[in-house]
């Protein structure tokens, strides 16, 4: 049977409803409505319900969801119920934060190997993880199961690391580089642009406070 088509809306909203439902099973709760959810999330309780039917449904009428159960089925929709390996490209301060972040390992996201151009940082170690030259990237991948690799480097090289991690059978790029890859399909790439949205939250900052301008010293 061929798997129905889901919408990016709806896949990026399974993130924060797995968040949110962990916070709940952390905090006792056993069941919730999808009114409830709706109150927490800021997220229409219809669109909830439509989300969820998506993937079966998981709600009984009158009872609501239960947390436990729903916040699993979510995980494994989203793959957390396995391991992914993955590998810095980049050990610069960003690099460095993300290979120093523990709740990675906590969602099932092994971080297995860190890689750089610059000499001198090759040798320093990232949480036990030693920075490796360049050189040794495509045989590391190859040969311990890496799933994805994370570009934290300047968009001059980027184009370049992808390429070469296309041919290593990489299956995913989490990518911190200021320019959009274009990969052949089948590699999974998510582009995310620090500055975008430090843009948008400007342009928000400049909404809100011409809307504070528009209702001062009236005629």
């Amino acid at each position: 049977m061929e798997e129905k088509e889901i919408s990016q809306a709806v896949i990026g909203r399974l993130p924060r409803y797995f968040r949110y439902l962990g916070e709940l099973k952390d905090q006792g709760v056993e069941r919730i409505s999808s009114q409830d959810l709706s109150g927490l999330m800021k997220v229409t309780a219809s669109q909830i319900r439509q989300d969820f039917n998506n993937f079966g449904g998981f709600g009984q009428q009158g009872y609501g969801y239960n947390v436990e159960y729903l916040y699993n089925e979510i995980g494994k929709i989203l793959g957390l119920d396995r391991e992914h390996n993955f590998i810095i490209v980049g050990a610069g301060n960003l690099g460095r934060a993300l290979g120093n972040y523990l709740n990675f390992e906590r969602r099932g996201f092994i971080f297995r190997g860190m890689f750089d151009y610059n000499p001198e940082l090759v040798g320093m170690k990232v949480r036990g993880v030693s920075v490796m030259p360049m050189e040794e990237m495509e045989r590391f991948v190859r040969e311990n199961d890496i799933d994805i690799a994370v570009l934290t480097i300047p968009k001059t090289g980027a184009v370049s690391v992808a390429e070469k991690l296309v041919q290593t059978g990489i299956r995913a790029i989490w990518n911190f580089a200021h320019v959009d890859l274009n990969v052949p399909e089948g590699i999974q790439v998510e582009n995310v642009h620090l500055s975008d949205s430090l843009m948008k939250l400007s342009y928000n900052i400049r909404k809100g406070q011409g809307s504070e301008d528009d209702g001062e010293g009236g005629t």
